[in-house]
């Protein structure tokens, strides 16, 4: 059992150096699907588009006054993309599954529009499959791909 208690605050504008971090994490990125390391200049650019738009949603986990990790939902009708990752050192101790937890209660309270939740997971992120289906998702399809060039 935690000693300190575990919240969802809203992504602010001075998250972007956070959020910057976290992003370029090794282990965030090789699970990403676009695996490239992000610049300052083009994470600044898509914050800015990002953190006050009506179809992105951020919160940050946090424990007491530290920041453990961040959700992020991309929004399109009644349908929303979470992703979401956990700081390094912070990995492995259950928050990605309390974050996922706490998400899914904060959209049905203040997101009533949106219906589902989709998240899309590399086969080989297994911790992040787990934490989705402990969670109650559940998988609806595989998507097989051949690079050719």
């Amino acid at each position: 059992m935690r000693q300190k208690e575990l919240y969802l605050r809203a992504g602010i504008e001075n998250d972007v150096d956070l959020l910057f971090q976290w992003a370029n994490d090794k282990e965030v990125r090789r699970n990403a699907f676009h695996t490239e390391i992000i610049s300052y200049a083009d994470h600044l650019k898509w914050f800015k588009e990002h953190i006050n738009s009506d179809n992105e949603i951020f919160y940050i986990l946090m424990e007491s006054n530290e920041a453990i990790g961040q959700a992020r939902l991309s929004v399109c009708g009644d349908e929303a993309e979470v992703d979401y990752s956990i700081a390094v050192g912070k990995r492995g101790q259950g928050y990605g599954s309390e974050l996922l937890k706490l998400l899914i209660e904060r959209i049905r309270e203040e997101h009533p529009r949106i219906k589902r939740l989709i998240a899309k997971v590399k086969p080989e992120n297994i911790v992040s499959a787990r934490c989705f289906c402990s969670n109650g998702f559940g998988e609806s399809y595989r998507q097989y791909e051949l690079e050719l060039g």
